[in-house]
């Protein structure tokens, strides 16, 4: 079965180098999801869109042919989409299921699908009806096609002004509420600038726009503000003086790095101290909000957002998951999250209805506004932050998979036998298919929880997206215990074949 190339089934959604999906294995996968809305789901309306990538176009028009003729009403937008736009639409119409043609900050020649259910929840790999994604592939395998109903028809939409509009009222921006703020955003040449610049225009902001056109070759680079040589430029801007602070957004703009003139990137969880206060006051009716961290936060971001009176909880890895957990726990007054991959969540609550989403523009607006209103409180937490000692996540590949699997098992065992304590799983008793490595630190912290310098956490994982890649972050009280942590995981790993340091 590999000429039907199922190494695109990933954890969270569909991934794979686009010469690899060819127009026939894109027909037979759309026959598939088809057979998945309707026969799983009980789905006959179906949004398709596409981010900037070149190959996206010939996807999203077989995307409407098919789905049209099986019967589907479609409702596509021709127009380059970010993901979270992508969301948005899927809750203007919440009977209907989801496909957006992409691959987010993969390299440019690379494609990709996300999926959601009706009601904008998430289908991944255990994520859905039949497992989600894994009913969707066993259907590809097989070849499933549903049979063609009458009624079929096509609607062309764009809520792109709705978007802009309803993320600026969520937000409580509105006309000339940025003025005086003068922000770099780089959009690398994706999905993301025309609804950002939208909105930060009329929110009075002064805005010097990078990579504003959506380019499929991007020419600035892979559409990833990890990777430096793509944002190096913008930086060099941002450093020569006069700006706020920075923005960079990936391909399909679900991603955002926040970066103070001095070049310094804000962590999410240390900017969701200053956003926890204006999250409260969307949710008035929840008495004792909870949020979400991966397993990468700060301990000291914990905190300081514990100190305001939230539940702090730490979260698995990957979208589709968070907001599967945001979704099941909502009731419990859990109302965002966020990943150090620079990803943020929300639950919107329309009509009784809650909603697990993404809304980049929301969180860049609330983030700016903060700004304004307390720029003393950032330039505290990006000291604080910066107090302690950080090796942002870096990933080895290795030959396998097994290989990867033993490394990853070695490196645990070598922090645990030098007394440290391993978490694998969230306070809910679900895997976090990850692990937490920490010394000098409890797994549950709060407002009253002692810490001296003496700390250090490990986070470890092996990647969903790329066979034989694992990856690490350490975040430590001091320097020495950083720089130990990072060599007793590079010292480990290179029994097991690891090939050279990779970010991305």
């Amino acid at each position: 079965m590999s000429h039907l190339n199922l190494s695109m089934f990933k954890a969270y959604d569909i991934r794979t180098p686009a010469p690899q999906l060819t127009l026939d294995l894109s027909e037979r996968l759309a026959y598939a999801e088809a057979y998945y809305f309707r026969e799983y789901l009980g789905a006959r309306k179906v949004v398709l869109c596409r981010d900037a990538r070149l190959s996206g176009a010939q996807y999203l028009e077989q995307g409407i042919r098919i789905f049209r003729d099986l019967g589907f009403e479609v409702l596509a937008m021709p127009q380059v989409s970010s993901a979270c736009l992508f969301y948005y639409t899927c809750m203007r119409h919440p009977d209907a299921a989801g496909i957006m043609y992409g691959a987010s900050h993969n390299p440019g020649g690379d494609t990709g699908q996300k999926i959601v259910a009706p009601g904008v929840q998430p289908i991944a790999d255990g994520c859905g009806p039949g497992g989600g994604l894994q009913a969707v592939r066993r259907l590809y395998e097989r070849g499933a096609r549903p049979e063609p109903l009458r009624g079929g028809r096509l609607r062309l939409v764009n809520y792109l002004e709705d978007y802009v509009r309803d993320s600026m009222r969520l937000a409580g921006v509105g006309p000339d509420t940025l003025a005086g703020l003068h922000i770099v955003q780089d959009f690398l040449s994706g999905a993301a600038g025309q609804e950002m610049l939208t909105a930060f225009t009329i929110a009075g902001a002064d805005v010097e726009p990078r990579n504003l056109v959506p380019d499929g070759h991007f020419p600035a680079g892979a559409p990833n503000p990890v990777v430096h040589s793509s944002i190096a430029p913008s930086l060099e801007l941002l450093r020569r003086g006069g700006f706020d602070f920075g923005m960079f957004f990936d391909g399909d703009g679900d991603r955002m790095d926040i970066v103070a003139p001095d070049g310094r990137q804000l962590s999410p969880a240390f900017n969701l101290v200053a956003l926890a206060p204006r999250l409260r006051a969307i949710f008035p009716e929840i008495s004792h909000p909870n949020l979400y961290v991966d397993l990468k936060a700060n301990p000291l971001a914990i905190m300081r957002i514990a100190q305001q009176g939230f539940g702090v909880h730490i979260i698995r890895n990957g979208h589709s998951q968070i907001k599967q957990t945001l979704s099941k726990n909502a009731a419990a007054g859990f109302i965002a999250a966020v990943e150090e991959s620079s990803h943020y969540y929300l639950t919107i609550r329309q009509g009784g209805t809650v909603f697990p989403t993404e809304n980049t523009l929301f969180f860049a607006l609330l983030t700016a506004r903060a700004w304004r209103e307390e720029p003393s409180l950032y330039r505290d937490l990006l000291d604080l932050q910066h107090s302690t000692f950080r090796e942002r996540e870096w990933g080895h590949h290795f030959p396998n998979d097994d290989l990867r699997d033993a490394a990853l098992a070695a490196v645990e065992e070598a922090f645990v036998r030098s007394g440290w304590q391993a978490m694998r799983r969230m306070a809910d008793g679900a895997d976090m298919d990850a692990t937490l490595l920490r010394d000098g630190l409890p797994f549950v912290i709060d407002g009253d929880t002692p810490l001296t310098e003496e700390w250090t956490q490990v986070a470890q994982r092996a990647s969903q997206s790329e066979k034989g890649l694992a990856r690490w972050e350490v975040t430590a009280g001091t320097a020495a215990r950083r720089d130990a942590a990072v060599r007793l995981i590079e010292e480990t790993v290179r029994r097991f074949q690891a090939g050279p340091r990779y970010v991305g």
